[in-house]
């Protein structure tokens, strides 16, 4: 069940309403007496906390960045951003809070345990520890917690679309960290994610990715083509209904390495279960929307594609 209630007397609450100054002198006297690790800085009328620690899992520090105007009387959405790098490598992104922050959104961005350190479903129990953690600090940071979004790329994208589908789904929720609050999003923005990893090599690519050390088999513990079953509970596809919030597909046509028809596949079964969709195809761009061919004109361009992006999640949240 959904919980929003908050405490009253949170001392992050009250300092919202004073200048930046007093702000940031009382949030370091907060770190101090032991609320939490992060450091602070004041960037245009923009609050930047900086590695706060959302949670352990096994003596690894979870951590995220968080971007928040100091100006806003009301209650804003959330957006919350999981970073690729093929689940082994990458973290969290203090400019992408910073971005959705001067947006009017509280921005988000987090870490979570890559292939190195855990197997799935490891690194989905911390991304949705961490939605839970943005629900029971919601008052705190001027978050209203029945508007979050999530966005991604690449591995990101994996996860974020897995996020959306998943809701609900107590096997991938884990088991510490603010149960008693909802890990469902409620607006999701992928960007060129892979969605079935059985059909990553369904047209040809650069990568390979059904062997022993593809980052499909490394992400699970296991090469892909021997746990079908385990594929498929990694699959955001395998738990699609109706029920499950808007969607946003954004994927380059001539992507080397996650095949384009990953989107396909996914904007395909969204639009048959019903769910708000729209997929997005970029002209002339690779993984990550570089040219290709290499003097190629990409198509939206990359700042359009992030201007498409706030949109749809200010359509889709409200704001």
């Amino acid at each position: 069940m959904l919980q929003y209630h908050q405490r009253k007397d949170n001392p992050m609450t009250i300092l919202r309403r004073f200048h930046p100054a007093v702000h940031l002198l009382v949030a370091l006297m907060v770190c101090a007496a032991g609320g939490f690790a992060a450091s602070f800085e004041e960037i245009d009328g923009i609050t930047l906390e900086r590695d706060i620690v959302f949670g352990n899992a096994d003596g690894y520090e979870l951590k995220l960045d968080i971007a928040y105007s100091n100006d806003s009387d009301s209650l804003a959405p959330a957006i919350v951003h999981i970073h690729g790098g093929a689940w082994r490598n990458g973290r969290k992104s203090a400019n992408r809070a910073l971005g959705f922050a001067r947006e009017g959104f509280v921005g988000v961005s987090i870490n979570y345990r890559l292939s190195g350190v855990a197997r799935f479903p490891a690194g989905v129990y911390d991304c949705k520890r961490a939605i839970r953690w943005v629900r029971a600090n919601a008052e705190k940071y001027g978050i209203d917690p029945a508007r979050i979004g999530i966005v991604g790329e690449s591995a990101g994208g994996h996860l974020v679309a897995l996020l959306g589908t998943s809701g609900g789904d107590p096997w991938l929720e884990g088991h510490e960290g603010h149960l008693e609050y909802s890990s469902s999003v409620q607006s999701v923005v992928d960007h060129y994610g892979p969605v079935d990893f059985l059909r990553m090599e369904d047209a040809p690519g650069r990568m390979r990715h059904l062997t022993p050390d593809s980052p499909e088999s490394l992400w699970l513990g296991r090469q892909v083509t021997l746990v079908p079953e385990l594929v498929a509970q990694a699959n955001p596809i395998t738990y699609l209904d109706p029920a499950d919030p808007p969607m946003l597909i954004i994927h380059g046509e001539h992507d080397g390495i996650v095949i384009i028809e990953q989107s396909e596949y996914l904007y395909e079964a969204l639009q048959k279960a019903g769910v708000e969709s729209e997929f997005i195809r970029v002209k002339n761009a690779d993984h990550g929307y570089p040219p290709n061919p290499k003097d190629a004109v990409v198509s939206p361009s990359r700042e359009e594609i992030r201007k498409m992006e706030i949109e749809w999640f200010k359509r889709t949240l409200g704001k």
